[in-house]
């Protein structure tokens, strides 16, 4: 039987949303596209996607939400209102809808979720059936955001794809202005696939006829994919490799880098924090900016003033969160402790360190291993049915490694531990899933 509610306060909306199973089976998609369509026809005649201005659609396995970020902040120096939709959230579930890089308010998430329901029972009405239609989690989210951004006369709107992409909610937009994919690689292969083509495939599957398409063109299986279906969709294809950009300079606060553009002469450019990873993500964005239509300038500023939380973010002095969960991500993120560490550096170095059970932890622990850098492993807890048993982590990585390895139960118990351990110029690092990183920067801002 379908069941719905109206909230009276933000906690009441939150509480109920996650109550929604978030890992059952996603509803088939053209379940999803008719309930988009019931929505769209029910706007008082008006397509509610008409007034979502340019949709820029971005899938992919790593830097999605960077990638995102960065166009935002482009959109936002140009002086364009732009709203954004990004997974998972790390703190409040609000971060999930931003509007000018402004969290949606309490009251807008309420107005949004009580919306949602009332037309979930006008739907159901409309169509009786033993089965009514019971939105997952996430598509809970995009429908809501949807209404969000069409009442908040934006000009962009940016779209991140939660799982994949052929099947995802978000697919069921119909008239994306562009489709970017970031870096594919290994994750989810239970739902995507078990090889980089069948997971590319599934990403490739927000392409559009007709609609420019970005992509990360690291990996030639991958890259052979995605011009396939581009071609098949009669799609202009652009693809960013590793010999559109380089690296100039690493200072302790930002990361000195040029780009290979056939649109403007960038000079220097630069990007907020060491995370080397970024820098890809920058040239992806910047990309899609040019086709866009934003101007040097514009793009340059909106490059150098991007913020993005849980990725090798500073929370407290030398204290830094990434929330890199899968095999190439965590690659990504070794790079980057060991250009920081140089051939100088010789304080502590600590790493905080969780999993979720459907993560491929044991591969993730043993690149972390070996980092010559790290003096100290902590192990903790992800709370929850999801979280990896203790014993199980803190055994992988005395397999790799003979250094200390400290067990904590609580990821605030490893933080106040490894903050009073690391002396005045040791590091800690948090990483290995995202819910991790977001208690941590919880705590870490109470103290």
């Amino acid at each position: 039987m379908f069941i719905d509610m109206r909230a009276d306060s933000y906690e009441a909306a939150e509480e109920f949303l996650l109550e929604v199973p978030k890992f059952t089976t996603k509803n088939p998609l053209e379940q999803t596209q008719r309930f988009y369509t019931f929505l769209q026809d029910w706007d008082q005649g008006s397509c509610a996607e008409d007034r979502l201005g340019s949709i820029i659609h971005i899938a992919g396995t790593n830097g999605k939400g960077s990638v995102c970020a960065f166009i935002e902040s482009v959109c936002m120096e140009a002086g364009k209102r732009v709203g954004m939709f990004t997974s998972p959230h790390l703190v409040t579930m609000r971060e999930r809808f931003r509007i000018n890089g402004e969290n949606v308010s309490e009251d807008a998430f309420v107005a949004a979720f009580n919306w949602l329901g009332e037309r979930l029972v006008e739907y159901n009405a409309l169509n009786p059936s033993n089965t009514p239609y019971e939105p997952s989690f996430f598509e809970r989210l995009f429908f809501m955001g949807i209404y969000i951004f069409s009442r908040a006369c934006v000009e962009f709107t940016i779209l991140e794809t939660g799982l994949g992409g052929r099947l995802d909610a978000t697919n069921v937009v119909k008239a994306p202005r562009l489709c970017v994919i970031t870096e594919v690689g290994f994750d989810h292969m239970e739902y995507l696939g078990n090889t980089l083509e069948q997971i590319a495939g599934e990403k490739a599957g927000i392409i559009k006829a007709g609609v420019p398409v970005v992509f990360c063109g690291r990996r030639n299986a991958v890259n052979g994919v995605i011009r396939d279906k581009a071609s098949h969709c009669g799609a202009d294809c652009h693809c960013v490799s590793k010999k559109d950009y380089k690296i100039n300079e690493i200072k302790k606060k930002y990361i000195d880098f040029s780009v290979r553009s056939r649109y403007y002469d960038y000079g220097r450019l630069n990007i907020k924090g060491t995370a080397l990873y970024q820098v890809e993500n920058a040239a992806i964005a910047i990309r899609a900016c040019e086709l866009l239509g934003f101007g040097a300038a514009e793009i340059k500023s909106g490059i150098a003033k991007m913020n993005w939380s849980g990725r090798m973010e500073e929370i407290l002095p030398n204290v830094y969160i990434d929330g890199a969960h899968n095999e190439d991500g965590i690659e990504a993120f070794a790079e980057s402790v060991s250009r920081a560490a140089g051939n100088d550096f010789c304080g502590k170095c600590i790493i905080i360190f969780s999993a979720v059970k459907d993560k491929a932890y044991d591969s993730m622990i043993k690149r972390i291993s070996k980092l010559t850098a790290v003096t100290e492993f902590v192990v903790t807890r992800i709370p929850g049915e999801r979280g990896t048993d203790l014993a199980e982590l803190a055994d992988k990585f005395r397999m790799y490694s003979e250094r200390e390895v400290r067990i904590f139960e609580k990821p605030e118990e490893a933080l106040a531990y490894a903050l009073s351990t690391k002396g005045e110029n040791g590091r800690v690092y948090i990483v290995g899933s995202l819910y991790l990183v977001g208690i941590i920067k919880a705590r870490a801002a109470e103290l």
